[in-house]
C-alpha cells in the first residue's frame, strides 16, 4: 500500500493499520465494517476490500458468522513468528552489510541516539516511542538490504512487536540492552562484515523470545467469537 492513500481502499487500509499499531484496536476487538465506514465516510465494501488484505497479512482474522478482529496468537505461534524474524533478519542484515551507504548509517545512528535518549530520559522510559522507533530501525535494515520481497515477507512479522506492547514488559536494564544490541548492528554493517551483522541481528532477535509466552498468556482466545 502506498503511504499516501489514493484510493478508499487504501485509505481503509492505512487508517485500520494505523489503529492497530497504535493499540487503538487491540489484539481481539472487534473491527465492524459499517462502524469503520463510518468513521471514514466511505462505504463498507472498501472496508471489506482492506480488511482482506490484512488478513492476508497476519494482522486480522476472520471468524465464520462473526466478521473481523485483530489477529491473535498463542504462545507457540509467537514462537513460530520469532523463529520466522531469526532467520528473515539475520539474512536482511547480512545483505545490508554488503549494500548499506553511508547515509542509512547515519539514520540507523540517529534512531539508535533517540532510543537511548527515550529510555535514559527518565525513570519511566517511553516505550511507546521506543517501540515505533525499533520499527522504524528494523525496517531501515530491511530496506538497506535492498530486495523487495524480503521486505515484503518481513513486513507484518517486523510490526508484531508493536501490535503485542512488547516493549512494555522490558524494564530499563532490558531497554539499555536491547540499545546496546542495535550499537553493535549499527557496527557490524558500518564495518561491511556480513556474517558479524548477521549474528548480531540474530542475538538481538533471541533475546526477546522469552517475553513470548508472557505476551500469549495476556491475549484473549484468538478462538473465541
Amino acid at each position: 500500500m502506498a503511504s499516501q492513500p489514493t484510493t478508499t481502499v487504501e485509505r481503509a487500509y492505512q487508517a485500520i493499520k494505523s489503529g492497530i499499531l497504535s493499540g487503538r484496536y487491540a489484539p481481539g476487538h472487534r473491527l465492524k465494517e459499517s462502524v469503520i465506514g463510518e468513521q471514514l465516510n466511505i462505504s463498507r465494501t472498501p472496508v471489506r476490500d482492506a480488511l482482506r488484505t490484512l488478513n492476508s497479512e497476519g494482522l486480522v482474522d476472520f471468524m465464520p458468522n462473526h466478521g473481523a478482529k485483530v489477529a491473535s496468537w498463542t504462545a507457540e505461534e509467537l514462537a513460530e513468528i520469532s523463529d520466522i524474524r531469526v532467520a528473515l533478519e539475520s539474512f536482511a542484515a547480512t545483505l545490508a552489510a554488503k549494500k548499506i551507504t553511508d547515509d542509512e548509517l547515519v539514520r540507523l545512528e540517529d534512531l539508535a541516539r533517540r532510543m537511548e535518549e527515550a529510555t535514559d530520559a527518565s525513570a519511566t522510559p517511553d516505550v511507546g516511542l521506543i517501540a515505533e522507533l525499533n520499527l522504524e530501525f528494523h525496517r531501515a535494515v530491511s530496506e538497506a538490504a535492498r530486495n523487495p520481497r524480503l521486505s515484503i515477507a518481513l513486513s507484518a512479522v517486523m510490526e508484531l512487536p508493536v501490535i503485542m506492547r512488547k516493549f512494555a514488559l522490558f524494564s530499563t536494564e532490558r531497554l539499555q540492552r536491547s540499545n546496546a544490541h542495535h550499537r553493535e548492528i549499527i557496527a557490524a554493517l558500518a564495518a561491511r562484515d556480513s556474517e558479524l551483522a548477521g549474528a548480531a541481528m540474530q542475538l538481538h532477535i533471541l533475546a526477546a523470545r522469552d517475553f513470548d509466552a508472557r505476551l500469549a498468556a495476556a491475549l484473549p482466545d484468538k478462538n473465541a467469537p
